[in-house]
């Protein structure tokens, strides 16, 4: 599992494109924020002092949602193309299991999702940092680390779950293309989760990486939501209009969307776990008739 899980590494690392390219979904909304949306999306309160961190801490939040998508997605269409080679059966010549074979593309997907969100916060942070004076404590960052983790590890066995059904390239280039396509609004980057209509924001609910991402913003915004917002039910349509807290009858706290994202990691775990066991079940194995 080790060995496979290194040797996708460095195929992502050495292919410079499919590395840009897991990243474009990231650039684009952190682009039109810069070239855009940053003027626009404050409302009223804009021309408070300060608003401008904030809006950098939200988009952040959200880039860092995008960026687990999609380079645990990347990194698994190493999957189908080594299922198109007949590279995956030449591991399994080599004694290992089909279950570690898989697990180990899940593990290497999971920590270049994980590197890659590092690399992405801290190429925004140091821009919003020079250009808005943008800073973060260090309580925060240790926080940030382990949801980074967790968004690694929930989406790469997400996307595993998605990639188990596909074979071929021109399959997998569809996916990859929706995928990157739609993820930004599906964590609310690309706008506010309140502007979508409602039957769009139901949708986002039920998208595991909208709660990576509501905890990224809750953890970075917390300190900043009472002085921009004093009165309670301001605070709580704000929160809900730009995506901070995802709302199911009432909105939900820090500990709440951290219990619904790990209890989305167990069960897609599990449901992954069942599919590569019906799958091999199927398989059949060879039998040999004495003559």
């Amino acid at each position: 599992m080790l060995t496979v899980c290194y040797r996708n590494l460095l195929l992502y690392f050495r292919n410079k494109s499919e590395v840009f390219f897991s990243l474009l979904a990231a650039l684009i909304s952190f682009i039109l924020y810069v070239a855009f949306l940053q003027d626009t999306i404050g409302g009223d309160w804009k021309n408070l002092p300060g608003h401008a961190e904030f809006l950098d801490l939200w988009l952040i939040g959200g880039t860092l949602g995008i960026t687990a998508i999609t380079t645990t997605l990347s990194s698994l269409s190493q999957k189908v193309e080594d299922y198109e080679k007949s590279t995956e059966n030449d591991f399994l010549l080599t004694g290992i299991s089909r279950f570690s074979l898989n697990f180990g593309y899940i593990l290497s997907a999971a920590v270049i999702g994980f590197i890659m969100q590092i690399v992405v916060f801290l190429v925004m942070f140091l821009y919003f940092h020079f250009v808005d004076d943008l800073s973060i404590s260090f309580s925060k960052l240790g926080f940030l680390i382990l949801l980074m983790l967790l968004g690694s590890l929930l989406n790469a066995v997400v996307n595993a779950v998605i990639m188990r059904f596909v074979y071929n390239r021109n399959t997998l280039s569809a996916v990859s293309t929706v995928i990157g396509t739609v993820s930004g609004f599906l964590v609310g980057a690309y706008i506010p989760l309140g502007i979508l209509p409602s039957f769009a924001q139901f949708l986002v609910k039920l998208t595991p990486g909208a709660y990576v991402s509501s905890l990224y913003r809750q953890v970075l915004l917390d300190d900043n939501l009472q002085k921009f917002f004093p009165v309670l039910s301001k605070r709580e349509q704000f929160v809900e209009e730009m995506g901070i807290q995802l709302k199911w009858g009432k909105l939900l706290n820090y500990s709440q969307s951290l219990l619904i994202t790990v209890l989305l990691f167990v069960a897609f775990l599990i449901i992954l776990v069942l599919i590569e066991y019906l799958l091999n079940s199927r398989k059949v194995k060879p039998t040999f008739r004495t003559l």
